[in-house]
């Protein structure tokens, strides 16, 4: 069967077609000449089309990240006060379930010396990303005044962890439900009845409080009954 013929650019979009299901399954363990063969393609047509391994992962991370900005994009231009309510939320379960799609794909594209040699720019990061939409959303009203750099960073290992823990077997929506919780209480300005939103500036009783209020008698009531 005659191979049909590819121009340089198709060729290079089908080796990154068949990289990434292949990464995502194997991770750092895969070859060129894995990817090669799964593609009916000379070893030297690899090379063609890619200078090094590393410019492959740049491919198939470039791919990946489009297709999570497509997704998220809807999210990040609130035009209410409750969509900037709903958009760390939402923002996680999007990077929660970009994450666990991943698959053995994270750990080569963010975990290793590829992720140390080709970093993302600064401000595609994601944790500067967040720290941005808290500076608009503290403009907008709906954000807590909150130092933007270390808070973005703070939100997104949360988010991060929330997915290793996910991945590790933790109940996913268990896990949301309380990851929307911390987020909540931790940027936004609580509205009078939101019981999951304390205000920055109210202090939270500690367990030991908690359990000192349970067994103090009320007023007027004698302690030796």
């Amino acid at each position: 069967m005659t191979r049909r013929r590819l121009t340089p650019s198709q060729r290079r979009a089908e080796l990154v077609d068949v990289a990434d299901p292949l990464l995502r399954a194997r991770g750092a363990a895969l070859r060129v000449e894995d990817i090669t063969t799964a593609a009916g393609a000379a070893k030297g047509t690899f090379y063609n089309c890619f200078e090094t391994w590393e410019d492959l992962l740049v491919a198939v991370r470039e791919r990946r990240l489009a297709a999570l900005e497509q997704r998220i994009a809807p999210l990040l231009h609130p035009a209410t006060p409750q969509a900037w309510r709903t958009l760390l939320p939402r923002l996680a379960d999007a990077l929660i379930a970009f994450i666990l799609d991943l698959d053995k794909l994270h750990e080569v594209l963010f975990h290793s010396t590829f992720h140390v040699s080709h970093p993302l720019p600064p401000a595609a990061r994601p944790a500067a990303r967040i720290g941005a939409l808290l500076e608009a959303g503290r403009a907008a009203g709906v954000y807590a005044p909150v130092d933007p750099e270390p808070t973005g960073a703070l939100v997104f290992a949360m988010i991060h962890e929330t997915a290793d823990a996910i991945a590790a077997g933790a109940d996913h929506d268990r896990s949301l439900r309380a990851l929307t919780t911390a987020l909540n209480r931790l940027v936004l300005i609580p509205l009078a009845g939101d019981p999951d939103v304390v205000s920055p500036t109210e202090t939270v009783p500690d367990q030991s409080d908690r359990d000192a209020a349970a067994v103090e008698p009320a007023a007027g009531t004698d302690a030796a009954d």
